[in-house]
């Protein structure tokens, strides 16, 4: 990942300064993201040799960057390439003057492959909830757990060894993988993140995006057979749960819920159905439809990618509701 650099200010560069069009998200969230904390990140996580012989990488924050606007206008590699030279907004979001390289598509597929091999998908979450925590938006009053479905880009294949993507499986909504979140109540923001084969079921992996502060436990009929082992792991949680009816007898209907049950499911299921606001901004705001990675460290990736990404977008809009003064937590 090489660079070149453009230190001076270019007649071309005056120029792109006076015409380039104002993108309002790209604006705000240039202004907004800790990107100061993040290279704090990403300088920990990813040490390099500037002296050595050759041209410099590109900077680690300029790809991420580019991560993000791969997320939020769903481009592949190609086409982010080719968009960071077409449009000259990505060009101001990313500091790219006219005259600056830009990363080719296999040197963002390479940091694409570095972010799974080292796992930092996760780890940005957990860092920017502890951020959010820091800074008021998250309080820990309650959270809500929900599944989406992610397609695989592949077609299932009734002799195994010719499955091209041997992790993704059939589940109840089809070929593909299951994405679980762990979303804060009040502010939407996603804490934790699973990705799994869409064969288990939702009530399989809630455990694995289960943080350990929570107080207040939302979720829908698919995870109401964890309710027992959720309660006894998390005895100082109010578990809510949705109840569902219990199949009847052969030839016979299903009995019918308490009316304290029904009227229960009626308010958990007002306060569930904030998460989808999640799924919503990733599959019709970011237009994600069909995952374009195969294999299960990929798509969680991925997954994890498009967390972020939401996070981030909803935290400007957090910002602009509340006017929140933000404090700088990490040293």
């Amino acid at each position: 990942m090489s660079r070149k650099e453009n230190n001076g200010l270019s007649f071309a560069d005056f120029i792109f300064k006076k015409v380039c069009p104002d993108n309002k998200f790209l604006e705000e969230m240039k202004e907004i993201i800790p990107w100061g904390e993040l290279a704090i990140f990403f300088n920990k996580h990813l040490k390099r040799n500037d002296n050595r012989p050759g041209r410099p990488a590109y900077p680690t924050i300029l790809m991420f960057k580019i991560h993000l606007l791969q997320q939020w206008y769903d481009l592949s590699d190609p086409q982010a390439e080719y968009q960071i030279k077409d449009r000259l907004s990505f060009r101001k979001f990313l500091g790219l003057g006219m005259e600056s390289d830009v990363p080719d598509a296999t040197t963002i597929e390479n940091f694409r492959h570095l972010m799974e091999a080292r796992n930092w998908g996760d780890k940005l979450v957990k860092m920017l909830d502890e951020y959010f925590v820091a800074n008021g938006l998250i309080r820990k009053e309650g959270n809500i757990v929900d599944a989406t479905f992610l397609r695989a880009n592949s077609r299932p294949a009734k002799d195994e060894e010719k499955k091209t993507d041997i992790d993704a499986e059939f589940g109840h909504k089809g070929f593909g993988y299951s994405g679980t979140v762990n979303m804060d109540e009040k502010s939407k923001l996603i804490r934790k993140t699973n990705t799994t084969s869409a064969k288990l079921l939702d009530h399989q992996s809630v455990e694995d995006v289960i943080i350990g502060d929570e107080q207040e436990l939302y979720g829908d009929r698919g995870y109401t057979p964890a309710r027992k082992d959720l309660k006894n792991k998390m005895p100082k949680c109010k578990i809510k749960i949705m109840y569902k009816k219990k199949r009847g007898k052969k030839n016979e209907p299903a009995p019918e819920l308490h009316p304290l049950k029904k009227a229960a499911n009626k308010k958990y299921a007002g306060i569930r159905a904030r998460v989808e606001h999640v799924f919503g901004t990733m599959k019709e705001t970011f237009r994600f439809t069909r995952l374009r990675y195969r294999g299960l460290e990929r798509v969680a990736n991925k997954f994890n990618s498009l967390a972020i990404a939401y996070n981030l977008r909803r935290f400007g809009y957090l910002l602009k509701r509340k006017n929140v003064e933000l404090q700088v937590n990490y040293a």
